[in-house]
């Protein structure tokens, strides 16, 4: 039988690229653009408001 030597040559590349776009992806979510909220504002900003909708109805008299 023979051995099939494989060349580890590119065995990390996969993560590297991954981990590029990775950091591209959030730059593109924690950056806000034109002087706009990042998505990561708007995203804490309607968990805020949903909390203290949420607390305030349950807060009310039966």
């Amino acid at each position: 039988m023979k051995k099939i030597h494989i060349s580890n040559r590119h065995s990390g590349q996969a993560m590297t690229e991954y981990l590029v776009g990775m950091v591209v992806v959030m730059m593109m979510v924690g950056v806000s653009f034109s002087g706009e909220s990042s998505v990561i504002d708007l995203f804490l900003s309607s968990v805020e408001t949903g909390f203290n909708r949420l607390s305030s109805f349950l807060s009310l008299p039966l």
